[in-house]
């Protein structure tokens, strides 16, 4: 039973020679498929068929869609694709992470933009007016604080 095991696992290998594999938008997709199956298994008992037949066809296309990456032999554009979504990915985690800062810092610290490069800057709660440079950009601008 263990030589079967380990010749099923080496053609499988075999087969996945020259395939794009699995990665982070695979992951999420497959997340994805879970939610949208347990939710219209929810939705099954209290919603009109139309809804439950929709949301299992989302899910289907969503698993097949996942599969069809990892399966795919152009491996240049699956990995555009997997940028593309870690690039929108981590734009979300950055601005809930200014989120969480924000509310972390409140008492002590005011965040202002750079007119120049619009990244977010925190500055200590000091009252008046004062003169702040970007460390990003180097560009100086006056910054009031109440």
């Amino acid at each position: 039973m263990k030589n079967f095991f380990e010749k099923a696992a080496l053609k499988f290998q075999r087969f996945m020679q020259g395939r794009y594999g699995a990665d982070r938008l695979y992951r999420v997709l497959s997340w994805c498929y879970l939610i949208i199956i347990l939710a219209s298994a929810i939705v099954s008992r209290h919603a009109q068929k139309w809804i439950y037949y929709t949301m299992l066809a989302l899910g289907l296309a969503v698993f097949v869609y996942s599969f069809y990456r990892v399966f795919s032999k152009n491996i240049e554009k699956r990995r555009a694709e997997n940028e593309k979504w870690l690039t929108f990915e981590n734009g979300l985690k950055k601005r809930f992470r200014l989120l969480r800062d924000r509310w972390k810092f409140r008492k002590t610290h005011i965040f202002r933009k750079c007119p120049k490069c619009k990244s977010v800057l925190r500055l200590k709660r000091i009252k008046g007016t004062h003169t702040v440079e970007c460390p990003h950009c180097k560009n100086t601008f006056k910054v009031r604080s109440l």
